[in-house]
């Protein structure tokens, strides 16, 4: 694939990120959103109906993965890649997901932020930015 073409296609992807951020209100589920922006520290936790509030949130990291894929096929144009990132994908959903309710069902103001940081690790695309720089490095070790 060309530089120019590539360029595009991961701008384009990058956009959709910003299109699932802008959105995200309309989108989704999450009365979440709305908590950590207001003085959450000291309100009271919102009520999440579970199996709504986890479909918004696979939909959500599937949206973002989805994307994240997609750059990280056109940056590299490697099958193995491809592979290794859906299977750490999926790992990490299964992990954080669980992580996510085991401090949900314990929640207390003390565990507001830890709840933070697995939700954000959940919505946000931040495995990508970590899994550009490791596969270009293994592209460096493999050809050096």
């Amino acid at each position: 694939m060309k530089a120019i073409t590539k360029i595009l296609l991961i701008g384009l992807s990058i956009l959709g990120f910003v299109g699932i951020r802008f959105f995200q209100e309309n989108l989704f589920y999450d009365p979440l959103i709305q908590f950590y922006k207001s003085n959450f520290q000291n309100a009271s936790f919102p009520e999440l109906d579970f199996w709504t509030y986890n479909l918004n949130l696979l939909f959500r990291y599937s949206l973002n993965t989805f994307i994240s894929l997609l750059i990280l096929w056109f940056w590299f144009e490697k099958k193995a890649y491809l592979v290794f990132s859906v299977l750490l994908y999926a790992i990490i959903f299964v992990v954080a997901n669980i992580a996510f309710w085991i401090i949900e069902h314990q929640i207390s103001t003390e565990n507001y932020m830890k709840l933070f940081y697995v939700r954000r690790f959940l919505i946000q695309p931040i495995l990508v930015i970590i899994l550009i720089p490791a596969f270009y490095f293994q592209n460096i070790s493999q050809k050096g």
